[in-house]
């Protein structure tokens, strides 16, 4: 957040300078206006700079709201997990209390049994005995009679118990499973408060996403204006320079004859750095680091500098408003006011400036405006 804090703080500088610096046009010196050029295109470079920060902040963002979503997902998954895991336990329990109840109710049945049983034996005591020996055929269906009342009792104990013991059992497995449900509810309520927590940080990641993305157009904006103010600018280079009639007929290629292949032709294209539509001044034309660049037609160099978007930069004037842009260029062999001829080795050929790769970035100029080289050229 302190990178935002810095890229704002900058754009606010650059806001008020431009609010409160006119752009002055009206220099009557070729100097004056190459000199304002350079502090336009100064600015330029630092807010060119402060965007590509930015880009890349932007970019940071972009990831870890990725990361957060795919974090989200997850939690959300174990989450929907944790809660089939209650509702099963939810189930596992209800089906368990009426198990238990059922049991209860079996028990109490067999009580009933057993009681009925006790008490008729202990009523009958003695003479219940002496019945059953009187009314047996013989001893051994006497005593055969009184085993079978004593097992049938012990049946009944016996079953008793077994009922009693399941009955305890399912009771301890379902105090086992609330146990098991507080804890699963518990770790459920732990990870809702992690996605909450996820879910904000996700929302002020998106909240610097827009920021972001509002102060890259500002700043777009703002390169567009002084790319404007630097048309002007040239415009009226055009106008100071001399008035004699261009007669230079057509122009040759400037790189060697075994250059030419245009990779870049003029007119509307997409921005091979960031994307998006722009006019094209020229065209580019595929060549090797450190090749030779000619000047297209005799004339006067007016610019050698570095530029932000052009890099290492040449304009000839040719007169008559005519005037070659030559761009990206690793080396400059000229300087301004220096007077060249056609075929002089001017540069030598690079990727400064706003560039993918080496090439020459070629422009012709009519009356300050930019117009399609190709009818110019051999």
């Amino acid at each position: 957040m302190k990178l935002k804090k810095s890229i704002s703080l900058i754009l606010v500088v650059v806001l008020v300078l431009l609010a409160f610096k006119p752009v002055d046009v009206s220099a009557s010196s070729i100097s004056d206006l190459q000199q304002q050029m350079k502090e336009n295109n100064k600015k330029i470079e630092e807010l060119r700079a402060e965007r590509n920060k930015l880009n890349g902040e932007k970019k940071s963002t972009a990831n870890e709201i990725a990361k957060l979503d795919l974090e989200l997902a997850g939690l959300n998954a174990e989450a929907d997990g944790l809660q089939l895991e209650i509702n099963d336990l939810n189930a596992k329990i209800e089906a368990n209390g009426v198990a238990i109840e059922k049991l209860g109710v079996e028990i109490n049945e067999n009580n009933l049994i057993l009681e009925q049983r006790l008490r008729t034996s202990y009523k009958r005591g003695d003479v219940g005995y002496i019945e059953i020996i009187l009314n047996s055929e013989n001893l051994i269906d006497a005593l055969t009679r009184m085993d079978m009342i004593q097992l049938i009792v012990r049946e009944d104990v016996n079953l008793l118990k077994d009922i009693q013991e399941q009955k305890t059992n399912l009771e301890e497995l379902k105090a086992q499973q609330e146990k098991e449900k507080e804890d699963v509810k518990a770790a459920k309520a732990k990870l809702d408060d992690k996605k909450k927590q996820v879910e904000a940080s996700q929302s002020t990641k998106e909240t610097y996403m827009a920021q972001l993305q509002n102060d890259m157009k500002k700043m777009q904006a703002l390169e567009e204006k002084m790319e404007k103010e630097n048309t002007q600018f040239e415009k009226r280079i055009q106008q100071l320079q001399l008035e004699s009639e261009y007669t230079g007929g057509i122009m040759m290629w400037p790189l060697p004859a075994n250059q030419k292949r245009i990779t870049s032709y003029f007119g509307k294209r997409i921005h091979p750095l960031y994307g998006y539509w722009t006019n094209h001044r020229g065209i580019d034309i595929a060549c090797p680091y450190n090749t030779e660049v000619y000047a297209a037609n005799s004339g006067v160099v007016i610019v050698a500098e570095k530029h932000w978007s052009y890099g290492n930069y040449v304009i000839i004037d040719h007169g008559g408003k005519i005037a070659t842009v030559y761009g990206h260029n690793t080396k400059l062999l000229v300087s301004v006011g220096q007077k060249v001829n056609k075929g002089d080795v001017i540069a030598l050929s690079g990727s400064t400036g706003e560039s993918t790769g080496p090439h020459l970035h070629f422009e012709v100029r009519k009356n300050g405006v930019v117009v399609d080289p190709i009818p110019y050229v051999k």
